[in-house]
């Protein structure tokens, strides 16, 4: 009978089938990956976007990854969505898993006309939902890190929010004359001086003091440096 060569014959090709590793499924490593990035999302966890994780590296070569290989992300991007790599570490081992990543969520944009020099209010910006992956690079997801900012341009509304498009408002400006506070040990040193350069908060300042010396400082309010003590 040819039945029984037949089963033979069949499970003989069953065997030889190349077998992807049940260990490091397609699933499971895209969830690490996506926390991964998540973790690498400095707001809130109520401001987080929703990632889409779509691994690119060919089954052949996921196969040779270990159990529960350590995972780190490759490089510092700016944008959140695109193409990533991602070291998969299994020992002494390195892989480079090829990644696509997009991502839906919400951001911010200008609501009116702004314009450089002046303080971003909450009523100044609005919020928006849909998806991240066409949008500029360095959007900001988090109001907190837009409003008491400055445009460094003007932004017309409707406009989707960058980072690169804001800076932290100057508590000092270059040739302003500041009030300067030196705390000591028990004691708190009140002068006058000349900033030399603009400073936001905690931001070093170059100061001229009334007696033409230039020393370090540290912006701290509205007008007003602190140095050291010891300079």
């Amino acid at each position: 009978m040819l039945l029984r060569p037949l089963c033979l014959l069949l499970l003989c090709c069953a065997v030889t089938l190349p077998v992807r590793a049940a260990s490091a499924p397609d699933g499971e490593l895209a969830s690490r990956i996506a926390g991964l990035l998540a973790a690498n999302h400095h707001g809130s966890v109520e401001n987080a976007p929703q990632l889409r994780i779509r691994i690119l590296t060919p089954a052949t070569k996921l196969a040779a990854l270990c159990e529960k290989p350590d995972l780190r992300l490759s490089g510092h991007p700016v944008r959140l969505t695109g193409n990533r790599s991602v070291i998969a570490k299994c020992g002494r081992k390195q892989h480079f898993i090829q990644v696509n990543v997009s991502a839906s969520g919400r951001y911010w944009i200008a609501a009116r006309l702004l314009k450089p020099g002046q303080t971003i209010g909450q009523r100044d910006i609005q919020p928006l939902r849909g998806e991240l992956d066409k949008l500029p690079a360095g959007l900001l997801l988090d109001a907190s890190k837009i409003v008491g900012r400055t445009p460094t341009r003007t932004l017309h509304p409707g406009q989707p929010l960058t980072e690169n498009q804001l800076r932290q408002r100057w508590l000092v400006v270059a040739n302003q004359e500041v009030e300067v506070v030196a705390p000591g040990d028990g004691f708190l040193i009140h002068a006058k001086g000349k900033a030399l350069n603009n400073a936001a908060r905690n931001e070093r300042v170059r100061l001229q003091t009334r007696s033409g010396r230039v020393v370090a400082a540290t912006a701290v309010s509205e007008g007003t440096v602190s140095i050291n003590i010891d300079n």
